[in-house]
């Protein structure tokens, strides 16, 4: 099975138990910032082998996040959104291929922006 495939049998099997998209996105948006945190920690540190798998899962999980737009139904929020995913998708490949802790930095305010208004969104809820 694919990472990709792996991931999305996760996403399944946490949406079967009961949480919203939102939660799920919510979920991605602090996972994005967990790895974030790792992969600057690897990159201060010179430890390649963290810093490509935080990378990795960040990217995979913006990744996610960009295929599972519903352009129909969310209309110009979608197309927003999707600019902000693409933007991460390609400052977190700049970070990993340049170990660029600007690209990196780059991500952090972005993400948590996203996942404040996710947030706020589960609270009116």
């Amino acid at each position: 099975m694919s990472v990709a495939a792996a991931a999305m049998q996760a996403y399944r099997q946490v949406g079967a138990q009961g949480a919203s998209a939102d939660r799920l996105v919510l979920l991605g948006l602090e996972g994005i910032l967990e790895y974030l945190r790792r992969a600057r920690t690897a990159i201060l540190a010179g430890d390649l082998s963290t810093k490509a798998q935080s990378m990795d899962k960040a990217y995979q999980i913006a990744a996610h996040l960009l295929a599972s737009l519903d352009y129909e139904q969310g209309g110009e929020i979608a197309v927003n959104l999707d600019g902000l995913y693409r933007f991460l998708l390609n400052h977190l490949a700049q970070a990993n291929i340049f170990d660029d802790l600007q690209a990196l930095d780059a991500c952090r305010p972005v993400v948590e922006d996203l996942r404040d208004a996710w947030q706020g969104l589960l609270d009116r809820a």
